[in-house]
């Protein structure tokens, strides 16, 4: 009996670390500062993106095919279609698409930014930022009045 009431009480002492270990769930870490501020450009490129190719569009439709402002056009245009294959969802984000825009991802493109640190991806947003800058102002010196 002795035996039974010692293997009872280890019984219930270790159902209960168990239980009590399984409770207190672990708070999922804060994202870095990093990863916060390449979430933040990602989303300020995609803004950017998005007023950037209205502006674009607007601007294909007051300008004749036969004027050479539209060849330029035309090449910021193709600068542009590069550039937005290089935007693709951040791992851990959820995806933030308008009601009837398209719905895609290039999911070996999100898999390889997983491998990335906090910092390198950050890097990334920001060169991927730049880089829509340039074709903007590529774009805002080609459409400026002389």
């Amino acid at each position: 009996m002795k035996a039974f009431i010692t293997t009872f009480t280890i019984s219930i002492s270790i159902l209960s670390f168990l239980f009590l270990g399984s409770c207190s769930e672990q708070q999922p870490s804060e994202p870095s500062v990093a990863r916060v501020n390449a979430i933040a450009i990602h989303d300020d490129s995609g803004r950017l993106a998005k007023e950037f190719h209205v502006r674009l569009a607007s601007q294909f439709a007051v300008t004749e095919n036969t004027d050479s402002l539209f060849n330029k056009l035309a090449e910021l245009d193709a600068r542009y279609v590069v550039w937005s294959k290089t935007l693709v969802k951040l791992p851990g984000t959820a995806c933030n698409h308008e009601e009837g825009e398209h719905h895609h991802h290039d999911h070996a493109a999100e898999a390889k930014l997983e491998e990335l640190s906090d910092e390198e991806l950050l890097e990334l947003q920001e060169a991927i930022q730049a880089e829509l800058m340039m074709i903007i102002n590529d774009f805002d010196v080609l459409v400026s009045p002389k």
